[in-house]
C-alpha cells in the first residue's frame, strides 16, 4: 500500500481544535469528532482492501465502503486509485478490487505539528482495530498503534492512564482503550436491522441473517463492534420467532459468542458461528412466514455470490429455490418487479452475466429492507 501525507487536512483541522481536542471536560470538539470518524473510515477501508475484500460484496455493507472512501478522499484529496475503488464499492464486485489503493496514515510529522488531530485519528483507528483477530502480522499492525498511544500520551484528552495501552501485552491493552472510547462514542449497529410491521418483516430477517452469515465469511469485518451490535439485534429478533413458533431452536450459543474475540481458526468459526446460524428455522414455522424468510435469505445470498464467490451451481440453486416461493401478501410493486427481473435472467451456468445478476439481486435486497 502507498501512503500520502495528511498535511492538507491538518491545515484545516489545526485552527479548529482546542487543547486535547476538548471544548469542555466531557465532549470532544467538532474537529476531534471529525478526526475520529476519519480514523474509523481509514481502518475499515484498510481491512476491506487488505484483509477481507468480500466484505464490500455484502449488499448492506457497500454503502459504508463507498462513504468511507468519499470521506478519506475529501480529506487527503483525490487520488487516481479512487475512481477504481468507487467502481468496486458501487457494485461490490471483488473482480474490481483495487490492490494498490492509495491509503493514508498519520506520519510522525503530524504528531509534531498537530498532535490533537493525530491522537483522535489514531483513536478512531483503534476503536475498530482493537477488535481484530490476534496473531501474526495483525499483532504487528496493532502494536504500531499501541506504541503511538503510549508514545504520545500527552496528546490524550486527559492524563488518565485509560487512554494508553499498557501492560506486558500492549496489543491486549488496546481493549480497555477501546472501551473508554466507546463511552464517548457509543457503538451503533451496522447495518441497522429494522423491521416492517407486516409480512415483509420475515423477508427482512432473512436478509439480515444472510448478511450475518456473509460477515462470518469475513472475520475481520465480523469482529468490528458495529457488526457485533448488528449481530445482537438480528439474533434477538430471530429468538423471538423461535419462542413464538415453539420450534425448539435457540440463538443462545451464537448470542454468547457476540462479545467473544474472533479467532482466525476455521474450526472455531464453523463451530461458534457458521453451524449454529444454519440452524435458524425448521418446519415448525408456519409455511407463509417460513417461505418469506427464505426468500430474503436466498436473494441476499444470490447477490453476494454474484459479487464475490461467482459459483454457477450456487446461483442455480438459490434462484431455483426462489422460483418456488410466491410473493408475500402486500409485497410492494417495485419489490415484486425487481424479483421478477432477477428471475428473468439466465442462470450463470447458462450464460447469465454476473454483473447483471448482481445488480438485479442487489436491487431486490434493498427493496426488501426498505419495505414498510
Amino acid at each position: 500500500m502507498r501512503f500520502v501525507s495528511l498535511f492538507a487536512a491538518l491545515a484545516v483541522l489545526g485552527s479548529a481544535t482546542t487543547a486535547n481536542g476538548y471544548a469542555d471536560p466531557v465532549k470532544p470538539t467538532t474537529a476531534a469528532v471529525t478526526a475520529y470518524q476519519q480514523g474509523e473510515a481509514y481502518e475499515r477501508l484498510f481491512e476491506d482492501n487488505n484483509l477481507s475484500p468480500p466484505t464490500c460484496a455484502i449488499v448492506l455493507e457497500r454503502a459504508q465502503c463507498a462513504s468511507d472512501l468519499q470521506l478519506i478522499s475529501s480529506m487527503r484529496g483525490q487520488d487516481p486509485t479512487d475512481a477504481k475503488a468507487q467502481k468496486w464499492f458501487a457494485t461490490g464486485d471483488v473482480a474490481l478490487r483495487v490492490e494498490n489503493w492509495n491509503g493514508m496514515y498519520v506520519p510522525d510529522e503530524s504528531w509534531a505539528n498537530n498532535p490533537t488531530f493525530a491522537w483522535w485519528f489514531t483513536a478512531g483507528v483503534v476503536s475498530i482495530a482493537a477488535s481484530l483477530p490476534r496473531g501474526g502480522p495483525l499483532d504487528e499492525y496493532l502494536g504500531h498503534y499501541a506504541g503511538d498511544l503510549t508514545k504520545h500520551a500527552s496528546a490524550a484528552p486527559d492524563s488518565s492512564s485509560k487512554w494508553v495501552a499498557s501492560g506486558s501485552d500492549p496489543v491486549a491493552g488496546l481493549a480497555p482503550v477501546q472501551s473508554a472510547l466507546q463511552e464517548l462514542f457509543p457503538v451503533t449497529p451496522y447495518p441497522m436491522a429494522s423491521f416492517s410491521d407486516g409480512a415483509a418483516a420475515y423477508a427482512q430477517l432473512g436478509v439480515y441473517l444472510s448478511t450475518l452469515q456473509e460477515l462470518v465469511d469475513n472475520p475481520p469485518a465480523l469482529a468490528r463492534p458495529a457488526s457485533r451490535a448488528f449481530a445482537a439485534l438480528t439474533l434477538a429478533r430471530l429468538q423471538t420467532l423461535h419462542t413464538k413458533f415453539a420450534d425448539g431452536l435457540t440463538t443462545a450459543p451464537v448470542q454468547s459468542a457476540v462479545n467473544q474475540p474472533v479467532i482466525l481458526d476455521q474450526e472455531w468459526i464453523d463451530t461458534t458461528w457458521r453451524k449454529p446460524l444454519t440452524q435458524s428455522i425448521n418446519m415448525k414455522w408456519p409455511e407463509k412466514p417460513r417461505m418469506t424468510f427464505l426468500m430474503g435469505m436466498l436473494i441476499t445470498q444470490t447477490a453476494y455470490n454474484a459479487a464475490a464467490l461467482k459459483d454457477p451451481s450456487a446461483d442455480s440453486g438459490f434462484r431455483g429455490a426462489l422460483a418456488t416461493i410466491p410473493p408475500w401478501e402486500g409485497m410492494n410493486a417495485k419489490t415484486r418487479a425487481d424479483i421478477a427481473a432477477l428471475q428473468s435472467l439466465p442462470y450463470a451456468s447458462k450464460g447469465g452475466k454476473w454483473e447483471e445478476i448482481n445488480a438485479a439481486a442487489t436491487a431486490a435486497v434493498l427493496d426488501i429492507v426498505n419495505e414498510k
